[in-house]
């Protein structure tokens, strides 16, 4: 049986290439499901959050005789000390990777390709310019 090159290559390249793969198609049906798919998703999150709640709230009132309200208020603010960790680490990655893109971006900028570019850049607009202004 004989198999197409291109369906061969196109396979290839998913295999090596997972993840550009997978954020391409994930861009691709966000851009054209992106109302309903983010309301569907939001929902969905929500309902995982209320039963994870109602599970660790009937085990704290099980386990440590807590009443529903000392539970849903240990539940409150232990939840809000994971999201402002969670929120520090994520702060804190951004602006790593920030800082990490802005070296890339002053590395590549003194390198003498990009020297080179903005000299022929330069050299076009003048002649540009000059061949505007005297014509």
């Amino acid at each position: 049986m004989m198999r197409n090159p291109f369906f061969v290559t196109l396979n290839s390249f998913c295999y090596q290439h997972k993840k550009t793969v997978s954020f391409i198609i994930a861009f691709f049906v966000l851009v054209l499901f992106g109302d309903s798919l983010l309301h569907l998703v939001g929902h969905f999150l929500h309902i995982l959050l209320e039963v994870v709640e109602s599970m660790l709230e009937h085990f704290l009132e099980a386990a440590f005789g807590f009443s529903a309200r000392q539970a849903q208020v240990i539940l409150f603010y232990g939840f809000v000390v994971v999201i402002v960790c969670l929120t520090w680490f994520a702060v804190r990655k951004a602006y790593m990777t920030a800082l990490h893109f802005i070296a890339l971006v002053q590395a590549y900028w003194q390198s003498s390709r990009a020297k080179t570019a903005l000299k022929t850049m330069l050299v076009f607009g003048a002649l540009g310019t000059t061949l505007y202004l005297f014509s």
